[in-house]
């Protein structure tokens, strides 16, 4: 009987593992290139085309082009990494990888939760994969688009898995053996954390793991060395990524008043938009945690403190988006994921622990089944929509072009408005011959230029 029921529960897992990919997949195949995926496709020199711009030919030219980038253009060279490699193949092998990495995220933000795999249970993935599916922010952008998703969603989970070691051992203390190889393994996990991105895992990641090592130094608990190694390697990685010539222009400390009060409204609007229903969700939580708190003989330190610092350290991410000169709503994924892991650590120390997965748990969970279908469907629709039109485009390019045409003219894509649709916040074609998208769309279809104009 016992064995049934282990069967029955890795059925579960499966068939939503399969949901959650088949479905991202599904999406991914529809996003198309869009914004800087075109000039990723070429040894980078400058973000324009240049007279001696060149496809980039296998992977013994990628070291040079990411160093050119490095000093021109962008100092996140893990990320930038991926997607020049991607870029060298069909977009079908980002696809099925990037859909797996989705996967994987899901399971390392229930790691978080529960590093013990045995007291999982079926429920808690499906409700982290709909909380991804509706607050990660701007869906189409962190997650679908090829550069979007190695910037964002691949280099969050190098931060989450480098996390886990730490969160880990607040829940089970080290004894492993051969810990120098851990030591490695983490301190060279952590460098690749501090050079993958600016607030997220230079800023968040840093603080996250140092407020954890803080926490054991107060509890008087043994310091493992590779805490120490991984935030070193961090924060040299930070450092690294930070005094990159391309950096400079990027962080902008001199704030005057004007300049300031705009960057506090746009990061106040993003906050709002990402973050406003995940705080109200973890103040509903708290309270019902605290009414509860006596039965499930939790003490408030036990309760609280690593969801606070899961909370600080997503707060600190958006904080310092005041320094950026450019500030987009995907840059939240982080403070989205620390959110999410606090609000189910507190469920999981404190309201599920006496209500676990009840009937009506389970049938709010099935209602936000439902309503992340329907949200899905719209969603597909909308790119799918984008996709064919995209087809279109590149038929009659290639038409224009077999004809003896160089200098070729195609529809505009109808504009979209759903955050799930790459296309929504970012450049494509447009009418302007000199664009620096339509210049390297021009390029890489081997056309001397690109014109848009409006569909009929």
């Amino acid at each position: 009987m016992l064995k049934c029921k282990i069967k029955n529960g890795e059925i579960i897992y499966i068939s939503i593992c399969l949901m959650v990919f088949i479905s991202i997949f599904a999406l991914n195949q529809k996003t198309i290139y869009t914004g800087d995926d075109y000039m990723y496709r070429f040894f980078f020199i400058k973000s324009r085309p240049q007279e001696t711009t060149q496809v980039l030919e296998g992977l013994s030219k990628l070291p040079q082009s990411l160093w050119n980038h490095y000093q021109n253009w962008n100092a996140r060279i893990i990320a930038h990494a991926f997607v020049q490699f991607f870029m060298l193949f069909d977009k079908i092998v980002f696809n099925i990888c990037n859909s797996l990495v989705y996967l994987s995220v899901g399971f390392l933000l229930l790691f978080h939760i529960e590093p013990d795999l045995k007291k999982w249970h079926p429920g808690w993935l499906a409700i982290i994969y709909i909380s991804m599916w509706f607050f990660f922010p701007h869906f189409g952008l962190s997650v679908l688009w090829l550069s979007g998703s190695c910037n964002y969603l691949w280099m969050c989970t190098i931060q989450l898995w480098f996390l886990l070691y730490y969160k880990r051992y607040i829940d089970y203390p080290e004894t492993e053996k051969r810990l120098w190889i851990k030591t490695i393994g983490i301190t060279f996990l952590g460098f690749l954390c501090g050079w993958s991105n600016e607030n997220g895992g230079g800023g968040a990641t840093i603080l996250l793991s140092a407020l954890f090592v803080s926490s054991w130094i107060w509890n008087k608990k043994k310091i493992p060395v590779w805490s120490i190694s991984g935030i070193i390697a961090a924060c040299i990685g930070f450092i690294i990524l930070l005094l990159a010539p391309s950096s400079t222009s990027r962080i902008d400390l001199s704030l005057k008043t004007g300049v300031f009060l705009k960057r506090l409204r746009e990061v106040s609007g993003f906050s709002f938009r990402y973050l406003f229903l995940l705080c109200i969700l973890l103040l509903i939580v708290v309270i019902c945690s605290v009414k509860i708190k006596n039965e499930i003989k939790k003490n408030w330190i036990e309760l609280y403190s690593v969801p606070f610092f899961y909370c600080i350290s997503g707060a600190a991410s958006v904080i310092v988006l005041i320094a950026s000169p450019v500030i987009s709503g995907k840059s939240w994924l982080w403070a989205v994921c620390f959110m999410l892991i606090a609000i189910g650590l507190i469920l999981k120390n404190g309201v599920f622990q006496k209500y676990n997965m009840k009937w009506y748990v389970k049938f709010a969970l099935v209602i936000f089944c439902i309503c992340a279908g329907v949200r899905y469907s719209i969603a597909f629709m909308d790119i799918s929509h984008t996709y064919q039109e995209q087809t279109e485009q590149i038929e009659q390019l290639q038409e224009q072009k077999a004809q003896g045409f160089k200098e070729v003219v195609i529809p505009l894509l109808t504009p979209s408005d759903n955050l799930y649709n790459a296309i929504s916040r970012t450049p494509n074609v447009n009418k302007s011959s000199e664009s620096w998208f339509n210049q390297w769309m021009a390029l890489y279809y081997g056309v001397d230029s690109v014109t848009g104009v409006e569909r009929k």
